[in-house]
């Protein structure tokens, strides 16, 4: 039976607890793995004088030894806080045209998902003691759109939503045994995007969300909080009337699909939890120049959270200037040190 326990304040307390006693982020920092410094985060009644920053893109080798050295070299480049995992597994072809055709879509066993789950087992070995491994999840609505080929599938799901929901739910039960897989191999939480309620696709008051597929999107976050100690929410880009339907959905970590300073500030009031984002990943950060770049930084965070992780929107092109990331993320790590 799934724990429904949201924020997992005992399990939160013990991790947090693990890097008590420490002295200022500003005298120790060296000597604090990345681990120690993200998981701080998640206590909000401290301050933290080290702001975390990470960047995530999509790598040319989906997997083995190619991918793994892929994911370590960027990391290592860039200096970031978070070693993501990314999501490269496709689903069966299941042709989807009439309602009855949803049918065809099937539970995937944990067993579908090992070469992604290798990956992961080999970032763990290689990283895991220096920052958090957190394998990318996708929604069943995305799944279902690389499963068909169609980008539009919400179409047919909105004229077949029973039918739809039966899939989505198949697809659910799939995500949950490749998040499940993915605990076992040392992942230390994940990166779950919820996809669906933006204007683009059903809507958040369309019916066919709310009824037939939420619950859903809804149910892998919470099976990832029920096996995982931190989880990051990336609510997937699009515009959103009201953030508030995501804030019942059981994550650590916020990644926001806006990146204006008012909206920050209000995802804080909804979530109370620590947000992540800050920068949009086709904006300054790519096309300014970093001097741009880092007053944008400036601006977000004199008025940002104080448990905040610097960030983008989405994934950065796969051409972004990894020495430029670094800088940045440099800029920012000791931004509260040198703006006191």
């Amino acid at each position: 039976m799934r724990n429904k326990n949201i924020f997992k304040p005992v399990l939160l307390a013990v991790l947090v607890a693990a890097t008590a006693g420490q002295t200022a982020f500003a005298q120790n920092i060296s000597e604090q793995s990345k681990r120690e410094i993200v998981l701080r985060v998640l206590d909000q009644s401290k301050q933290n004088d080290y702001v975390p920053s990470a960047f995530f893109l999509h790598f040319p080798d989906k997997f083995g030894y190619k991918a793994v050295k892929e994911h370590l070299d960027f990391f290592h480049a860039t200096n970031n806080d978070i070693l993501k995992v990314q999501y490269e597994t496709l689903p069966p072809h299941w042709e989807i045209k009439t309602g009855a055709d949803f049918n065809k879509v099937q539970v995937l066993p944990e067993a579908y998902f090992e070469e992604q789950f290798k990956v992961i087992e080999d970032l763990v070995r290689e990283a895991g003691h220096e920052a958090l491994v957190i394998p990318t999840v996708y929604s069943p609505l995305m799944i279902l759109q690389q499963a068909t080929g169609n980008r539009e599938i919400y179409k047919l799901a909105e004229k077949y939503p029973v039918e739809a929901e039966k899939a989505f739910e198949k697809l659910a039960y799939s995500i949950e045994n490749y998040i499940r897989g993915a605990r076992k191999r040392g992942a230390d939480g994940f990166y779950v995007s919820s996809h669906g309620g933006n204007k683009e696709w059903f809507g958040q008051y369309n019916k066919v969300f709310l009824n037939h597929y939420r619950k859903w999107d809804k149910y892998i976050s919470e099976v990832a909080a029920e096996v995982a100690p931190i989880n990051i929410l990336h609510i997937c880009g699009g515009e959103y009337e009201d953030l508030s339907d995501w804030a019942d959905y059981p994550a650590s970590i916020i990644n926001l699909p806006e990146f204006d300073l008012e909206k920050i500030k209000k995802a804080q009031e909804v979530f109370h939890r620590p947000i992540f984002g800050g920068l949009d990943h086709h904006g300054v950060l790519i096309n300014g120049s970093i001097e741009e770049a880092k007053a944008q930084v400036d601006k977000i965070l004199q008025n940002a959270p104080q448990n905040f992780i610097l960030g983008a929107n989405c994934t950065v092109p796969n051409e972004t200037d990894y020495a430029r990331l670094r800088e940045l993320v440099d800029y920012v790590h000791t931004w509260r040190q040198t703006h006191k």
